[in-house]
């Protein structure tokens, strides 16, 4: 085999040809969607006419990560694919240096309002634009109440602007919001690595609710212990949301878990039905100046054998503060769900540009980022209402294996444009009807 392939010699086609011929769907959601129009009218224009309009480069960047692209280097990939370059209008696609350069000006591109604070323009437009795209899967799934859940990460880089993170090295620790039915972002909040995850959370949760698309609520808010605060609980009391967050283990909750009865303590059974005997859950009641009574749900383990906590004896304890009315073991298996988002993250580090920060600005980067979450949603939508049935649970890799990366040829035929994939007849059938029914979608967006 091996004096088989040493005889096969390379050639360089001149034929149209693309790598990609499943993205075509992709492409035509973006239309269906008028994703150009909502780009165009949310965000700053060129200041001459020879400029690239702002949906011009967000498609390109959006088709770089979706194509499984992680550096603004990569667009060189989309201009040698002929499907890529013909979807991303090649006659003028912006290079690498192009893109750095567009996402550094939003610099320039700020307002002063509100006493004086700066207001990225170019980052609001984005978030406005995935509200509105939001609210496509809102009326998809037919839910008002949503469920949002908070997390920070760490994102590693080497940038110039980057500091010190609590991990090591030098990187961002943005804030992400994820609304856990839509399976999407909401927005995010791109700090510096040394910024605490506690520290400005009632400004990034009033930022989540403006931003929630239109017709839908936060009903519940999910998160870890840097959100246990007596400003989060009573902005969830006020809001009429109510809330599951991780507690704090300072000298109150201690004092309120060590008076559970022993008897009030019953075996813990996860989702599956499964019964874990070193698992325990109860609960009790506590309170907080200004938020008043809550529930804390408490899940203790086990230590094992022969190890012993100074303070807490042989278990290690987990509370959970909530408004919930439901069992302790239910709200406990709702807790767990968070990470669901721990996963949408991962996905947001491998397949949509979370884990590279292109410049050293930290504004330009938030834009980076927020053309990922687009490109997120974009892809859920497209998951959801195109390729449908599991499809949805997939992720980015899967669909670029299986629909995105299949070989196809461009030619001309009786005055039109056909695109030949090299596929079989199955999945053939499965792409057409999927074309079907995203020519059948019908979008407004005032």
């Amino acid at each position: 085999m091996s004096k088989k392939l040493s005889g096969i010699k390379l050639g360089l086609c001149g034929e149209s040809l693309t790598s990609h011929g499943g993205y075509l769907l992709f492409g035509e959601l973006w239309e269906r969607l008028c994703v150009s129009e909502l780009l165009d009218r949310e965000l700053p224009q060129p200041g001459s006419g020879r400029g690239f309009r702002p949906s011009h480069i967000v498609r390109s960047i959006v088709s770089l990560l979706a194509c499984g692209g992680e550096h603004l280097s990569d667009i060189s990939r989309i201009s040698s694919d002929s499907l890529l370059a013909m979807i991303g209008d090649a006659s003028r696609l912006p290079a690498s240096n192009t893109l750095t350069e567009w996402l550094g000006r939003c610099e320039r591109w700020v307002e002063h309002e509100w006493g004086g604070q700066d207001e990225n323009v170019l980052l609001q437009g984005l978030e406005r634009v995935n509200r509105k795209l939001l609210g496509v899967l809102v009326r998809h799934v037919n839910k008002k109440e949503l469920t949002l859940d908070i997390d920070a990460t760490v994102v590693g880089t080497e940038k110039r602007g980057a500091r010190a993170t609590y991990l090591g090295g030098r990187g961002y620790q943005p804030q992400l919001g994820h609304l856990a039915e839509l399976r999407s972002f909401l927005v995010s909040n791109l700090r510096n690595g040394d910024v605490p995850s506690s520290k400005d959370v009632l400004p990034y949760l009033e930022a989540c609710k403006a931003n929630m698309p239109e017709g839908a609520h936060i009903g519940l808010l999910r998160a870890d212990a840097a959100y246990y605060q007596r400003d989060v609980l009573k902005w969830c009391v006020e809001n009429g949301s109510d809330f599951l967050i991780r507690a704090g283990r300072d000298l109150a909750t201690i004092r309120a878990i060590r008076e559970i009865p022993d008897t009030a303590w019953e075996r813990y059974v996860d989702s599956d039905g499964f019964e874990h005997s070193d698992a325990e859950v109860a609960s009790t009641y506590h309170s907080m100046e200004g938020v008043g009574w809550f529930r804390l749900v408490v899940l203790r383990r086990r230590r094992n054998r022969g190890q012993y906590d100074l303070f807490w004896g042989q278990h290690m304890y987990y509370p959970v503060a909530t408004s919930l009315a439901c069992s302790a073991q239910e709200v406990i298996r709702l807790y767990n769900q968070r990470g669901r988002m721990e996963d949408a993250i991962g996905q947001m580090k491998c397949d949509f540009g979370l884990s590279a920060m292109p410049c050293s600005d930290i504004k330009a980067n938030a834009v980076w980022v927020a053309i990922g979450i687009l490109a997120f949603t974009l892809f859920t939508i497209f998951k959801s209402l195109v390729l449908g049935a599991d499809w949805v649970f997939r992720k980015a890799k899967a669909v670029r294996f299986h629909i995105f990366d299949i070989p196809g040829r461009l030619v001309r035929h009786a005055g039109e444009l056909v695109l030949n994939l090299g596929c079989a007849r199955p999945l053939f059938d499965f792409l057409c009807e999927a074309r079907r029914r995203c020519r059948r979608l019908v979008f407004g967006f005032a």
